[in-house]
């Protein structure tokens, strides 16, 4: 299996830690910039940000 470079990985994911790459999907709160893995966002918190009731954003 080959190793990702780091450079690939612009962060985590707030709630469950997975590893958000650089040309994957995610969402991220307009507000406080957190991250999200679309898992997360679209399954488990229905596109709302846990900190600040925002809408997710996706990218």
């Amino acid at each position: 299996m080959a190793a990702i470079p780091k450079t690939l990985v612009i962060g985590r994911c707030r709630r469950c830690g997975a590893k958000i790459r650089m040309y994957d999907d995610y969402y991220v709160c307009p507000r406080c910039g957190t991250l999200f893995c679309v898992v997360c966002a679209e399954r488990k918190l229905f596109g709302k940000c846990p900190i600040d009731g925002s809408q997710l954003i996706k990218k």
